[in-house]
């Protein structure tokens, strides 16, 4: 853990705060992000220490239904 928080959930706050630092020569700002998604973290550590984990288990689980993909042939209305 690194300040509270996941250290994976740092490192992403921190690459973030540094990229829009470097994309908008705003230090300023960089810190701003990098404090609000730190005690986002921390909020989500405390509620649960486990969720981060899960949600990442849960992106390698097969789809069982989704609504929004397209199905190998698109379908088509036959009008006769």
């Amino acid at each position: 853990m690194i300040l509270g928080v996941e250290r994976r959930w740092f490192l992403l706050s921190a690459t973030l705060a540094v990229a829009l630092w470097n994309a908008g020569d705003s230090l300023l700002a960089a810190i701003f992000v990098l404090a609000l998604l730190l005690g986002a973290g921390r909020l989500a550590w405390k509620q649960d220490p486990r969720m981060l984990s899960l949600l990442r288990e849960a992106t390698r689980s097969k789809v069982r239904y989704d609504p929004g993909k397209w199905t190998e042939s698109p379908w088509y209305l036959d009008l006769r």
